[in-house]
């Protein structure tokens, strides 16, 4: 297991201040309540100890857009094409995970992640469990990413009701305020210094929906509060759908984890009819949302779910799909290729990628998830 040192003992103990999160200088969207205090209290200066399988690439600094003052963070788990967040300037946090003695970080690099599902996810999968990084660790990870210029950091997580990223990055922002302050002031810099912490409530897809929206309005001159507010209200109405190939991994893995979600369809009716579950993720919750008999007719249901959506209008011009394989072979795939044509007619842009190894590791192999925003959606 990858751990970060303790700090030096400089600075105000890294743990959350109930009465402090009132302001939205520390955090958005508290769906899951306010993190515990970390005890013992662990105390921070401006020394990065964060271990350097889990820093940020090179890559993740701005290109384009080297003078923007707000540092947008997603993590892992998070389903954009890794090209496209480093280019436009969005860190990724990595994820930790791990099965028996065998460990790995999520660091949302395409190849290794390719790799992971043709040779790993069959006999690993079943029994991986992905971990964020610690408070301190996550605090270290932002502070890592910071420039001169930085005045906030936004970051859009993982829906807290599926992780504790949510909940490690509110605890690790109050602290990071309160210390990287201390050191701008000592550095001459009296802009002060925010980050807000988002509950996207989605997951894979939806939540590169959200991302994709915090880029798109940094790059038209939005203010970083009024993005935050934006976000919030946003994130409300984001869709994600989600199509798992493999319904024995789905089965095997809940059984291993003693989750009874997919307890309404057995493995063995499952497989003789080749019915498949589509999953729906919205407002905090996952849960199945329709059967469907074959894959493939699966993954047309969804995409004429999508293009119906698109053609009504969407909230925000931005589709997101992910696949748990070689993306080619969604795009060769018809259903696909109809959604991609609409988009184009309508002025909606869509995002291909990779579905991330944390992802993965919920659905199996061959799963393919689609997100975007809409006003209803009736399933």
């Amino acid at each position: 297991m990858l751990n970060a040192q303790p700090m030096a003992a400089v600075g105000m103990p890294l743990r959350a201040n109930p009465a402090k999160y009132s302001s939205d200088a520390y955090a958005y969207s508290a769906h899951g309540g306010l993190p515990k205090p970390i005890d013992p209290p662990l105390r921070g200066d401006n020394v990065h100890r964060l271990p350097t399988t889990l820093r940020a690439p090179l890559s993740s600094v701005p290109q384009a857009d080297s003078v923007r003052d707000t540092l947008l963070i997603t993590d892992a788990a998070c389903d954009l094409p890794a090209e496209w967040l480093a280019a436009n300037g969005v860190a990724v946090l990595p994820i930790k995970i791990h099965v028996d003695d065998w460990h790995l970080v999520d660091l949302h690099d395409e190849f290794d992640t390719l790799e992971f599902f043709r040779k790993d996810i069959a006999t690993k999968g079943m029994r991986a469990q992905s971990e964020p990084l610690s408070p301190i660790e996550t605090r270290d990870f932002v502070q890592s990413n910071l420039r001169k210029e930085i005045n906030t950091v936004i970051e859009v997580a993982i829906a807290s009701s599926r992780s504790k990223i949510y909940m490690n990055s509110l605890a690790a922002a109050q602290n990071l305020m309160l210390m990287h302050g201390r050191v701008r002031r000592n550095m001459g810099i009296h802009e002060p210094f925010k980050m807000w912490v988002v509950d996207s409530e989605t997951v894979f897809a939806g939540q590169g929906v959200l991302v994709a929206e915090a880029v798109r309005q940094l790059n038209a001159g939005m203010s970083a509060t009024k993005l935050t507010t934006h976000l919030d209200t946003l994130r409300h109405y984001v869709h994600t759908l989600v199509v798992p190939k493999d319904l024995f991994y789905l089965y095997s893995r809940a059984k291993i984890k003693g989750d009874n979600s997919v307890g309404w369809l057995t493995y063995n009716v499952g497989k003789m009819l080749d019915i498949k579950a589509v999953v729906h993720a919205h407002a905090g919750k996952t849960e199945p949302c329709m059967k469907v008999r074959g894959y493939d007719d699966a993954i047309k249901r969804v995409m004429d779910i999508v293009i119906a959506k698109v053609r009504e209008g969407l909230i925000t011009p931005i589709v997101t799909v992910s696949y748990a394989g070689n993306i080619d072979e969604v795009r060769e795939n018809a259903a696909f290729v109809a959604l991609e044509s609409v988009c184009m007619r309508r002025g909606v842009t869509l995002h291909l990628s990779t579905m991330s190894m944390t992802g993965g590791l919920n659905v199996g192999a061959g799963a393919l998830s689609v997100g975007f925003a809409c006003e209803s959606l009736d399933l």
